[in-house]
């Protein structure tokens, strides 16, 4: 069985970090707030990136990643979620990760349900070797304009 502390994953760059998070998860704010109408708050630290709220009740959460390979068209058939967020996706209220275009136009969204069900693969990456991803495919994903 997989757990996330039984692999090897990439470690923490404060340069990428620094290049993608707040861009990305600025993107998706605003998305949250003028299209679905939630009330967002950054999350902590350590834990995801952003909190939904309706009428001061927390609804759920998001998780954002940017994408500097998706230039135009989305590249792949399958989307790659690190291994590594399984636990933001076991929290007591809804997750939905955000995978974000390179020019922050666009995203993929799927919901904590649909990846936990997704095969785990382990896949190289330009970061480190044997890294464990979920495997999602494209077409479980919705698509929208940020």
């Amino acid at each position: 069985m997989i757990t996330e502390k039984s692999q090897s994953s990439k470690p923490f760059s404060q340069h990428l970090h620094d290049e993608n998070d707040q861009p990305a998860k600025d993107a998706v704010w605003r998305f949250l707030f003028n299209v679905w109408g939630l009330d967002v708050e950054e999350g902590d630290q350590y834990g995801v990136d952003l909190v939904c709220a309706r009428k001061g009740e927390t609804v759920g959460f998001v998780e954002v990643e940017r994408r500097h390979n998706w230039q135009n068209k989305f590249p792949f058939e399958t989307l790659h979620i690190p291994f590594r967020k399984k636990k933001f996706f076991t929290l007591s209220k809804p997750t939905i990760l955000f995978s974000v275009k390179a020019d922050l136009t666009e995203a993929l969204w799927v919901d904590n349900n649909t990846i936990l069900q997704c095969p785990v693969e382990r896949k190289d990456n330009k970061y480190m070797k044997g890294e464990y991803f979920f495997v999602i495919p494209i077409e479980v994903c919705a698509k929208v304009i940020l």
